[in-house]
């Protein structure tokens, strides 16, 4: 709550009573929604707040905005040219300028403001070799004494090896400006940013300056990378030209000019953009820092420093037409400002980063050594089980495709030739070459990668085996074909039931299996996979409410009883136990009821009926919620056996192996339904691993395998982390200080571990941050940025808790809740006038969790699915996602769900949240070519975020930041109705304005610390949160002054809102 007095002072007003909107109230009421509800207000707090420049919250945000970045404002407009390149260098360590033809030695270079470079020799250390930065007035030149050493190149990197850019450690806090490309990656070589105090010193991103004003979407990207090499033939290519055209009904080259306007982001493809040249460097000589070594670089010296000055050049060159752009596009003061705090990002470490990281690598090796002995004994034991020669394999549903075939006995009575006699070929195969050397060691190359693994481990999808087609990959059977013709010999035998005669499958038959080396016979164990098949079908049938679900099925079709009655037919041939084909046959007259398929017409079907018994198998209860549940999204065109495989279905015939007993249902792909999958033990499955869904089948008779199978998918998931992040955590160029470097506090700390015979370092890592690395302006970053946060199953995902303050200091950081949600609340709520005031906004506001209306829990209850998960949608609706991809979402949240059931939910949500697109009637009635969205609990939002996204000049609300150049309407000639580029363009009003609110939190924070002269600085800021390194005295001021002002200054820039008491 606000307190009266605060309110005046912030918004020169004070309001003491609002008039109910009954509009605003009807549009709640119809959502379910009371805005009448009596609950507990607090009572307003009130605290002194430092004087206002102006006489509100804007005025004095954008006064402090322009204080704060006019000293580096002023540094960019002195640098108005560069002096010719020296011709010649010389190799001294150290600074050297270079002046009118002459050169002497430097601390550092001597202007405030230049243009900067650094070149590594990767094969050596991420310490600089070499560094070029030039000003108005100089060129210079720094060579690291490293190059010029005879040591053995060290790996490690100490402050002496880096640049150094203050001559005068008494002037730290002087303004200086580094303009770079990616300059970031320059910034971690500058050896006074490793220092706990922060200088005056900032970096100005041609990269993230490019981004921000021509930048591309990743669609965009791709189509840019094929139209620069001219991969017209390109799927990607042809499907955008072909969608595009047919909406806009243009030509290509009308229909892409925003190509020209554009570029990728190295520092070449933006030099041609912005100074429309070539670029005056020779790349190949790059091959020397990436590759070569200290010698290398000695004996090509000059011609590697021009071309680390020709890089400076060309990013001066670029800055200086770059930034006229840039400013004409981002006006505020804040924008600038937050840019370079984002560039200053700061993490301190100590020596628990280097502990860390032999912890997480010792485990990792320990759990893949686990995986791996694990997995040779499973081998083992499924040698031991079945090398026999009863052929024992061919009886088991997971291990009877494997090529158990065996070299013929060798005249060579050696011992290895005797044992590698009786070996099978899978088995042969995981022995190291040559295996007559190393047969003792068993199957050591055997890895979870391999298509071996899950077979040995016995996995089931909910309860079947996994089958592996040598075209399908992996899947499982579902049986109920019936092989044709009826009563062939070779799947079918005779037998006496009840004292009848009856045809019946056979257990196990002979099946093809091709592959390069040619075809081999196999024998399929189908009614040991039938054993598993009949506890699933069970439960499926009875145990999950089918028969409520059949008599509440969509549109009855008089196939479905016809349906009931082939499942029933194919379990009557199938070679189970007779006590179990009559309970499943019970089971469907149960379903059934008294219905008499004599009553029904036999109609002509577009496909035969059992066809569809797969489909039913895969979806239980759900298939009879589709009202296109024979089509199975081929509508009514029946397509031959051969060519099935190409269709995106649930169940499809089998391959290779081709079992006329059984149909093939693929594994969940996120790359859409039918997809193959290339390893069930990959990453996007390790949620159903932790589901549940997929997971070990039981076995008495092998004692144990349930657990060494469980034990390897646990160590699985734990180890996926650190698999995924370990390369990008052990690049991390970080450096410990000297103890003269740190502050008092911690150098006291260090001669109190010294005497106590602790050894304790203190450093930091500089962030490779890009400032603004996509189109919205976020920050982008593969580690810190990206990580997720810490789980006790996930080895190395604690990496954020490595961020160390050191003694004497602290970490202080605060977060907004639902960020994006808020904002875009707000700008719904602002068409109304009133916070709150409509559907979306109220539920933001007073929406409550317990009582289930919030946000999350309604999508949640609307369409049946976790809260978390609606939290997904609702984010990704939010970001200008679409049907589609609501669908898409929906089938990875809900592995069994059929595309038609997806489509049928995602339509519900998209109704019931964004509403219906509605064309706009003019004052005369007649329609004009706009749309609308009504009658959702998003629309006004929508229809207010599309208002920004089609205006002729989209900007943010807050600071007016304009969208990239590639997404303006003249560059991608939208119409008024659809749009290929709208979800992006959404997607960046939200996301853009989210951007303005962090860099609205950097000035005020900064403004702060400055104005109280706190201890303080910026570590990190991830999206929404940001995280400040503070002195400890002053902890309490830091979190203070992270509280007041800034939800206030965005709901104040909107001007339509007023703030309720409520908030």
């Amino acid at each position: 709550m606000i307190d009266r007095r605060l309110q005046k002072l912030l918004f020169s007003k004070s309001i003491s009573h609002y008039n109910v909107s009954e509009e605003a109230c009807e549009q709640l009421q119809v959502h379910g929604l009371n805005a009448f509800e009596r609950r507990q207000v607090e009572e307003p707090h009130y605290f002194d707040l430092p004087p206002l420049r102006g006489s509100n919250i804007k005025q004095h945000f954008d006064s402090i905005a322009a204080d704060l970045s006019k000293p580096y404002l002023e540094l960019i407009g002195l640098l108005k040219s560069l002096p010719e390149i020296p011709m010649k260098w010389q190799m001294i360590p150290g600074w050297t300028a270079y002046v009118n033809g002459s050169f002497f030695k430097v601390d550092a270079p001597l202007e405030d403001v230049l243009v900067f470079d650094t070149e590594v020799l990767v094969t050596e250390s991420c310490a600089p070799v070499i560094a070029v930065a030039a000003s108005t007035n100089a060129w210079y030149l720094w060579v690291s004494p490293r190059l010029l050493s005879i040591t053995k190149p060290m790996k490690s990197v100490s402050m002496a090896d880096l640049v150094s850019f203050y001559s005068n450690h008494a002037h730290f806090s002087h303004p200086k400006c580094v303009i770079g490309h990616f300059v970031s990656y320059d910034r971690a070589r500058i050896m006074e940013e490793y220092l706990t105090e922060p200088t005056g010193m900032r970096f100005v991103d041609t990269m993230s300056l490019h981004i921000c004003v021509s930048g591309l979407t990743s669609t965009q990207r791709n189509l840019k990378l094929a139209s620069d090499k001219h991969l017209y033939n390109n799927k990607l290519w042809k499907d955008f030209v072909a969608e595009h055209n047919s909406r806009k009904g243009s030509s290509d080259a009308e229909s892409l000019d925003w190509i020209k306007d554009a570029s990728l982001n190295s520092l070449l493809d933006v030099f041609k953009l912005y100074c429309q040249k070539e670029p005056y460097q020779n790349k190949d000589l790059r091959s020397t820092f990436e590759k070569g070594t200290r010698k290398d670089v000695i004996d090509d010296f000059q011609n590697l420093v021009t071309y680390c000055a020709y890089d400076v050049q060309m990013t001066f060159e670029t800055f200086q037409n770059l930034w006229k752009l840039y400013i004409e596009r981002f006006p505020h003061p804040a924008t600038f400002y937050g840019l370079l705090e984002m560039g200053n990002m700061y993490l301190p470490i100590n020596t628990s980063w280097i502990d860390f990281q032999e912890r997480a690598n010792k485990t990792y090796d320990n759990l893949n050594n686990s995986q791996r002995m694990l997995l040779q004994k499973l081998a083992e034991d499924a040698l031991n089980r079945h090398n026999g020669s009863d052929r024992s394999y061919q009886k088991d549903p997971w291990l009877w495709d494997l090529d158990w075939s065996k070299p013929k006995r060798p005249a060579n009575k050696s011992e290895s030739a005797q044992v590698l006699a009786n070996l099978p070929k899978w088995y042969r195969d995981l022995i190291p070459k040559p295996i007559k050397d190393h047969y003792k060691s068993g199957p050591s190359l055997i890895t979870a990668q391999m298509n071996i693994a899950p077979k040995l481990l016995r996995l089931c999808w909910k309860g079947l085996p996994l089958h592996y087609d040598n075209t399908l990959k992996w899947g499982t059977l579902i049986p109920g074909r019936v092989p044709k013709p009826v009563g062939d010999p070779h799947y079918y035998i005779q037998k006496v039931v009840d004292d009848f005669p009856k045809r019946q499958i056979r257990t196990s038959f002979v099946v093809t299996k091709t592959a390069a080396a040619g075809s081999e016979e196999l024998i399929f164990p189908f009614k040991e996979y039938l054993q598993y098949w009949e506890k699933v079908i069970e439960k499926r049938l009875c145990g999950l409410g089918p028969k409520s679900a059949f008599e509440s099925r969509v549109e009855p079709d008089p196939r479905d009883g016809l349906l009931l009655d082939e499942l029933r037919r194919s379990v009557e041939v199938m070679p189970l136990d007779l006590d179990v084909v009559k309970r499943i046959i019970g089971s469907i007259k149960e379903i059934t009821g008294d219905h008499s398929n004599n009553q029904v017409k036999i109609m002509k079907t577009s496909r035969p009926i059992y066809e569809n018994l797969g489909e039913l198998q895969v979806m239980g209860g759900l298939f009879w919620q589709n009202k296109d549940r024979y089509e199975s999204g081929n509508k009514s065109k029946w397509v031959p056996p051969g060519q099935r495989k190409k269709l995106r279905r649930t169940s499809t015939d089998t391959v290779n192996p081709e079992i006329p007993t059984c149909w093939f249902c693929p594994l969940p792909n996120e790359a859409g339904t039918g997809m193959p999958v290339g390893s069930p033990l990959s990453k996007p499955f390790q949620v159903h691993i932790t589901a549940g869904r997929l997971h070990s089948a039981s076995s008495d008779a092998e004692g144990g395998l349930d657990n060494t199978a469980d034990q390897i998918l646990r160590d699985r998931i734990r180890a996926s982390f650190w698999q995924s992040y370990s390369k990008r955590v052990m690049t991390q160029m970080y450096v410990f200080m000297e103890k003269d470097m740190l502050p008092s506090s911690v150098q006291a700390t260090l001669e109190e571990a010294l005497s106590n015979g602790n050894i304790k370092r203190y450093g930091a890592i500089i962030p490779q941050v890009i400032a603004a690395g996509t189109i919205s302006r976020r920050a982008v970053e593969p580690l810190w940025l990206t990580a997720s946060n810490a789980e006790a199953e996930r080895l190395g995902s604690e990496i954020k808790a490595m961020v160390q303050a050191p003694p004497g200091f602290c970490l202080v950081g605060a977060d907004v809740d639902s960020q994006e949600m808020w904002i875009a609340s707000l700008i719904g709520d602002s068409v109304v006038g009133f916070q709150g005031g409509t559907p979306y906004g109220w539920m933001t506001l007073e929406g409550s969790k317990a009582k289930g209306t919030d946000l999350h829990t309604k999508t949640a209850n609307l369409i049946g699915i976790k809260r978390s998960e609606a939290k997904v949608l609702n984010y990704a609706r939010l970001y200008g996602s679409g049907l589609e991809f609501t669908k898409h979402l929906l089938s990875k949240f809900q592995s069994n769900l059929r595309p038609e059931e997806a489509s049928m939910k995602a339509e519900t949500l998209m109704r019931a949240t964004k509403g219906q697109r509605v064309p706009v009637q003019t004052s005369k009635g007649k329609l004009d070519m706009k749309y609308m969205w009504k009658d959702g609990t998003e629309s006004y939002v929508f229809n207010a975020l599309e208002a920004i996204a089609r205006s002729p000049e989209p900007r943010t609300p807050v600071l007016g930041a304009q969208i990239t150049r590639a997404l303006t309407p003249q560059a991608v000639k939208d119409d008024a109705s659809l749009s290929l580029f709208l979800p992006s363009r959404i997607n960046w009003v939200v996301q853009s304005s989210a951007v303005d609110y962090l860099h609205c939190i950097l000035v005020i924070m900064a403004w702060l610390i400055q104005k109280y002269n706190l201890r303080a600085r910026l570590c990190i800021s991830i999206h929404d949160e940001v995280r400040y390194l503070c002195d400890q005295r002053c902890a309490d001021q830091v979190a203070l002054a992270l509280q007041p002002w800034l939800s206030l200054l965005t709901e104040h820039t909107l001007a339509k809102v007023k703030r309720q008491r409520s908030c």
